[in-house]
Order: structure tokens, then sequence, then C-alpha cells
């Protein structure tokens, strides 16, 4: 600041003898600052009926003021973490401005407000900040015969959260706040959504526990389902009395967090279902090599049933070591068989008809030769096997010359697909996807590579066109294809790899002909890599 020199001045005159009649005074010294218990961002984040500190760090300044608005108010301090605010820290009578240094401001109302300090110098001061790592200075304004520094704090006060919700069932919305029960059948789901925005919630978890009896005491009442969607669709599946409750949350960086709970009055009755036990979805081969049969309902415990069930693999019968209900689903069976299976192996289950029933006491259904879907543990991260988060995980090689851009035009799973396309006179289409963690090779093993794609019908030079998928840092290796399939519809491409390169990068192209007269469109989806599988 300009008052530089006379702080040396000031320093040289320690330093020279002289008499104490001699001594004068060092010139004034005038400057800018001020400090908030929040920082100095541009809006100051707070819950309502909190407080936040406001100090005046300015030298010399001819006068100073702080003004709040009048729903607001000044406490007195000091005020130590732990102390509870109440009426007493209230400076009455209750004014809207202060000359103290620091002023403690309670809000009492939520929505913007505003904190506004006000100084007066004789000489010019410049005040120099930080806000979100930019540097900046705000230079006082002269203002008849003194210079101004007038700063307005911008305080965003948040009102606590108010939960709104709605529930259906079936098709009806119920009266959630009536004590009436709500009836659901076993087997079926309510439906609850949040509608909450006062507050600015930022999530929720809906909870179901079972209703406890008049004068029961537990020690823990567990939660039997839950779910943090903001539609959330939860399945009842034992019979009861239940009670749902909805936790409303706010979270976030440098926003100030706040919760609370709403207790649903209405309690939840679940009654035998009336729709046959019956085998729903597809039958899965897990990783363990587990098959695992769904069905619409939650199982009884049961045992001693393994002779009702028939598994074929490969057209012949295997022994079938167990069959049980699954420990963290309910609804699922878990078999067992005596000897391996592998992922190229046809597999099938027939249930003839036991002793097995629902928790409802519906008799289990029998099904006949239902398919087993085979495990594939794909090594390639969901978001770029299968595009699905509609972003970011693909994007364009830094030579690049056509079009590279997530779709919704064509997929052959999900809603998204990966775009390339070339037009005549372009040197390529390129894209590529960075791994977070490299997928690591084992020695001596065989992987399958593959994805799905779809040629657009319409095009032109094709003939000695070519698309490839290289896995870097491994240029040799490449799945590449000529366009000499079908347009308008997927296919697969899928090749063999043997290497123990480490795969940190996916690199997808597309070649023109020689002429570069290629034009041509094509969509990619569900990149996958699994260990390749076979029956010795």
């Amino acid at each position: 600041m300009k008052n530089a020199i006379r702080i040396l001045a000031v320093l040289a005159m320690l330093f020279v003898g002289c008499e104490d009649d001699d001594y004068e005074a060092p010139f004034p010294f005038s400057d800018i600052g001020f400090y908030t218990s929040k920082g100095t961002a541009n809006e100051l984040l707070i819950n309502l009926d909190q407080y936040l500190s406001f100090t005046d760090l300015s030298q010399g300044a001819v006068s100073h003021s702080w003004t709040i608005e009048k729903t607001d108010v000044f406490l007195e301090g000091p005020i130590d973490r732990t102390d509870s605010i109440t009426e007493q820290f209230i400076i009455e009578p209750r004014v809207t401005t202060s000359f103290d240094k620091t002023v403690h401001v309670l809000f009492q109302t939520s929505g913007m407000k505003k904190v506004r300090l006000y100084n007066t110098f004789n000489e010019m001061v410049t005040f120099k900040g930080n806000r979100a790592d930019v540097d900046y200075e705000m230079a006082a304004v002269k203002k008849g015969d003194v210079y101004v520094i007038d700063t307005t704090f911008m305080v965003k006060v948040y009102p606590e959260l108010v939960p709104v919700i709605k529930v259906r069932n079936g098709d009806a919305t119920v009266n959630h706040e009536a004590n009436d029960t709500i009836y659901v059948e076993a087997g079926n789901t309510l439906e609850f959504t949040d509608l909450s925005t006062i507050g600015e919630p930022t999530g929720r978890n809906w909870s179901i526990r079972r209703a406890l009896k008049p004068g029961e005491e537990v020690a823990e009442n567990p939660v039997v389902n839950s779910s943090g969607d903001s539609i959330a669709n939860i399945t009842f599946n034992q019979l009861g009395s239940f009670r749902a409750s909805m936790n409303l949350s706010r979270s976030g960086q440098n926003i100030p967090g706040a919760s609370t709970t709403y207790p649903i009055n209405a309690p939840i009755k679940v009654i035998p279902s009336s729709k046959p036990f019956e085998l729903t979805g597809e039958i899965r081969e897990l990783e363990d090599e587990t098959i695992q049969v769904p069905y619409n309902g939650e199982f009884a415990p049961f045992g001693g049933q393994e002779e009702f069930f028939t598994v074929m693999v490969n057209g012949e019968p295997f022994d079938v070591a167990s069959v049980t209900v699954n420990e963290d689903d309910g609804t699922k069976m878990d078999i067992k068989l005596a000897a391996p299976i592998y992922r190229p192996d046809v597999v099938t289950v027939s249930y003839a008809g036991g002793t097995i029933e629902s928790a409802d006491t519906r008799e289990a259904l029998s099904f006949t030769d239902e398919p087993v879907i085979m495990s594939t543990v794909n090594l390639v991260p969901a978001d770029i096997s299968g595009l699905e988060t509609g972003a970011d995980s693909w994007g364009t090689f830094w030579s690049n010359k056509g079009t590279v851009e997530y779709s919704t035009e064509q997929a052959a799973t999900g809603d998204y697909s990966l775009k390339l396309q070339i037009e005549a006179g372009q040197d390529n289409a390129e894209a590529s996807a960075m791994f977070e963690n490299p997928i690591i090779f084992e020695e001596g093993k065989t992987y399958i590579v593959s994805y799905d794609m779809y040629v657009e019908p319409g095009t032109v030079g094709s003939e000695d066109a070519e698309t490839g998928l290289f896995l870097l840092q491994n240029w040799n290796f490449q799945v590449q294809t000529v366009f000499e399939h079908p347009e308008g519809s997927w296919i697969t491409i899928t090749k063999e790899y043997v290497n123990t390169s480490a795969l940190s990068q996916f690199y997808l192209r597309i070649l023109p002909n020689a002429e570069k007269t290629t034009d041509v469109t094509v969509y990619y989806d569900n990149f996958t890599i699994v260990e390749k599988e076979e029956r010795p």
C-alpha cells in the first residue's frame, strides 16, 4: 500500500539517536481487512437459527459499522462452540446496526440475507483477497472527504427440511397420514415417492421395520427393507405388520448438513398373496457355480428337496448336491451340483413339485427344462462396457478427424451406444476409453474379447475400409473387421486374446478406403473381456 514509505520512515526513526523531547509520533496507518467464521465465499451458507461471526480487521478507520436485516439479531459474545443459542445471548434492545469490531449474527428466517460492513478512511486503501483460489482487489471509493469501503456479505440461510411424500398401492394413492391400515399381498410392492423441496434436500432413505405390538419393547428393531431412491418400489415378502419411515437429508461440500425423520402413520399389513407362487425371471449361474432360481415371493424354510430337481448339463443329468434358500434374498433358491460346470455348457433345470412353500403358505409351482444363463465376469468396467452413463468414459482420440459421440439412436442393450462416423475425405474416426485401474491378464489363460456393432444402412465406399479395436498398450493386438456383414442389424465381433500386457486403454477406429470415399456410421455397444472356459 501507499503507506509502505511511511512504515520505512518509522523504522528509520527508531535507530536515530535523539532527545525524548524531539520524538514525534509516527504517521497513522490505515488498512482494510475482514474475516468471517465461514471464510470468504461469494455466498456464506448456514442453517436456519444458526449464527455467523464477522470481524472487522481494519486499521485507522474514521468510522465503521455493521448493518443486518430486521429479521436477524446481534448476539452477545464470546460464544463457545458448545453453547446452545438461547434468548440470553440476544442483545436487547434489538437493533440493526452495531459499531463493534466483531459481531455475531443469528439468522432467524431463511432465504438470501445481507450483512453490510461500512468503513471510511482518511486515505486510499485497497482490500486484497482470495475467493475460490482467485486473487482479487477491492479499492476504496472516495465520497466527499473520506474513502469508503462498502462490503455486503451474502448469506444463504437454509430452512428446515420439510418431508413431503406420496404412497401408492397399485394404482391407488393411499392416505399415509391417516391411521388406516395399508394392506399388501405378499410379493407385491408399495411405491414411495419423495416430493420434498423445502430445505433443498439432497437425499433420502426409506426404511421398513416390523411393527411392535402394544407394550412390546426390543433392544433393536432392524430394518427389513430399505431404499434410497426418490421413487422407491419396495417389495413386501414376509407376512406380518410393518412400519415405514423416511429419513430426509441434506449434505455436500460446504453445504450445511441437516436431516429429519418422517414416520409414516399408516401401518402396513402383509397378507397372503392371491397369485400362484412360481418361477419369475431367469435362472442364472453365479461366479461360484451356484445355480440361482428366482420365485415371485419369499420361501419358507425347507430341506430335503434335492430329489425333486433335475439338472441337465449338455444333455446329461448331473447330481444335485443341495437346494437351499439364499441367505441374503429369501425369494431365491440356490442349487449346488456335485460336479463342476463351465461357461460353454448348456444347462437346464426342472422342478417336479415337492413340498416347497412360500412364506405365506403357497405351494411352489413346478417347471420343466428352464435354461440357465451362464456366468460371465466382464473385466471391462460397466461404464466403458455398456456406456449407460451417457458421457465421459469414452472420448475422442487425439488424432480423430471424424465424429465420436454417445448416442441413443441405436443400442444393443440399454439406452446408449458409441457412435463413430467418417465422411468422404476424412482420414479416420477415432475414440478411446481410459481404464481407471488397468486390467491385469494372467499368464497361461485365454480371454475372449467381444463387442456389438451396428452399421447404419446406406454405407458408401466400404470396400477396403475397416474398423478395429486395439487393447493398449498392446498395439500388436487388434479386433479387426471389414464391412462385409449386413447393414441395419447388430452383430457381435469376437476374438481370443492371450497376453500378459496390462490393459490401460481401449482405442477404437474406422479407417477409410484408399480413395477416402468412405461414408459410414457405426454404433458400438457391450464391450466385454471374459476369461475363456473349456470343459476338460
